[in-house]
């Protein structure tokens, strides 16, 4: 299976977090906080839980706490997806 791309990870955002601009998720916002990027606990829970419906990951709740910019969610679904 091809790997889980930014591209991706955009549609997610926009389908759990009504407002995003997820075309706004490029550049230094990759490694920006979600916190800071507005986005809250619930929104990442729901980002998560909407990727692992998607795509054959699991990501556990306890380990969203280390996912804190959109580069590092979308490095670690992608290294599930491509070993999947």
């Amino acid at each position: 299976m091809a790997g889980f791309t930014l591209t991706e990870f955009r549609k997610i955002v926009e389908a759990c977090y009504e407002g995003a601009d997820a075309e706004a998720l490029d550049g230094s916002a990759l490694n920006t906080d979600f916190s800071d990027l507005g986005y809250d606990s619930i929104v990442m829970y729901e980002i998560a839980m909407r990727i692992q419906d998607d795509f054959p990951v699991t990501i556990p709740d306890e380990r969203l706490d280390d996912l804190r910019t959109p580069a590092a969610m979308i490095a670690f679904v992608d290294a599930q997806v491509k070993v999947a």
